[in-house]
């Protein structure tokens, strides 16, 4: 399977989802369909200010915010509410870890930051899809005990979407459907993206 560059000189940007990349040398889209089950040949290996630019974006799809909407959320569970500022999402990335950070506020503590460590797995030990996260953030306790879960839920679903949107900008199935993630890692200061394509389920039809 053949693939193209996918790079622009230097002083030529690409854009991804509507981010301009400040190294586009990573990104590399695949020329023919990926048969089903089947891997790229190269993983994607997302500099970390890339991969934080990308993650800023799909935010709002994973909370459903329209395009010129105050990037201001406010979730609520019972009588708690807590104003969450996706504006402020933040990617890390080292050894086998990463982590989402974000600012989230409640009229008891003010602005305060609050990170989510999500283990991954790396280029020598690939874990797939498997990630592992801390049953409690970090943070105030009025803000951790009733939202640990809720946090964690989103920072999980920003970096699945977030990697989902990437590999489906890679390529297509023999089916025509967007590539997806087979497995997540990370190094110091990168994000690691297998693309794959679904496996095949049934009897194709055409």
């Amino acid at each position: 399977m053949s693939e193209s560059s996918g790079a622009r000189p230097s002083g030529h940007p690409k854009l991804l989802l509507g981010v301009e990349l400040r190294d586009p040398s990573w990104f590399r889209q695949v020329k023919l369909p990926v048969a089903p089950g089947a891997r790229t040949d190269r993983m994607l290996t997302i500099p970390q200010t890339d991969a934080q630019r990308l993650a800023r974006t799909v935010v709002r799809r994973v909370v459903d915010l329209p395009v010129d909407a105050t990037p201001r959320v406010v979730w609520t569970n019972d009588r708690s509410e807590l104003l969450v500022h996706t504006s402020t999402v933040a990617l890390g990335c080292t050894t086998g870890l990463v982590t989402v950070s974000l600012r989230v506020e409640c009229d008891q503590t003010g602005a305060v930051p609050i990170t989510i460590p999500i283990a991954v797995g790396t280029k020598e030990r690939p874990a797939g899809l498997i990630m592992q996260a801390f049953s409690h953030v970090d943070g105030p306790p009025i803000i951790t005990r009733p939202w640990s879960e809720a946090l964690t839920a989103f920072a999980w679903e920003l970096l699945v979407e977030t990697t989902r949107a990437v590999a489906a900008e890679v390529g297509k199935d023999e089916r025509g459907r967007p590539l997806i993630p087979g497995a997540i890692g990370a190094e110091t200061k990168v994000l690691l993206v297998q693309p794959m394509a679904r496996h095949q389920v049934g009897k194709a039809t055409r």
